[in-house]
């Protein structure tokens, strides 16, 4: 069924706000933007403003509860007979896919490392993601809860993979999203099997990209 006139008018006003932010952001820096100025520049309200987003937090963090949620339903999906790493591994290529689907990721996470406020905003949500995720883990092993340890492991795991391989991607070590997650599971492998070699290859060397 195709979405209604109300859910596309709500996109609509909420990517328009969701856009403003991340341009002043970028512009002028996220703590010294204010919500007025965001709400002025998306052609909006303070109080539309609050009916889509709780805080400047919120609206940063937003793409961390968004992708968050995919890999929770990227775990559930799984098929019953992949090993642990094999679901991390599809979990983490199928998040990246969709963030790289996403046209402002770049703006985010530059903003994110200029500012330690937003950042703050980021990590507080990725805590809250992590949580689902460990749960959606919990629910593949018998008898384990979400507060154990390895469904805890395999969460921060995922969350680790997903977070360096996005900033090997920005920082330009690789070209693409996909190659960097590739290039981080392999050194993962090497470093727990003792393989790994002492000193390390340029990332932007042909055998890597």
């Amino acid at each position: 069924m195709p979405p209604s006139l109300q859910s596309r008018k709500h996109k609509l006003v909420h990517d328009a706000i969701y856009d403003a932010a991340i341009n002043l952001f970028s512009a002028k820096g996220f703590e010294a933007t204010t919500v007025e100025e965001v709400a002025e520049a998306a052609g909006v309200s303070r109080r539309s403003f609050f009916r889509y987003f709780a805080s400047k937090d919120d609206l940063l963090a937003q793409g961390v509860v968004t992708f968050g949620d995919a890999q929770v339903a990227s775990i559930q999906n799984c098929p019953e007979d992949l090993t642990p790493i094999e679901v991390v591994h599809k979990t983490v290529s199928e998040a990246l896919k969709l963030v790289s689907d996403q046209p402002r990721t770049r703006d985010v996470i530059a903003i994110s490392e200029r500012s330690p406020a937003a950042k703050g905003a980021h990590m507080s949500r990725l805590m809250e993601a992590e949580d689902k995720i460990a749960a959606a883990f919990a629910a593949r092993i018998p008898g384990a809860k979400c507060a154990d340890a390895n469904p805890r492991l395999l969460a921060g795991l995922t969350t680790l993979i997903m977070g360096v391989s996005l900033l090997a991607w920005f920082h330009g070590e690789y070209d693409d999203m996909q190659k960097a997650a590739e290039a981080v599971f392999g050194d993962l492998t090497q470093y727990l099997s003792g393989t790994a070699a002492t000193s390390h290859p340029a990332a932007k060397s042909p055998s890597r990209l």
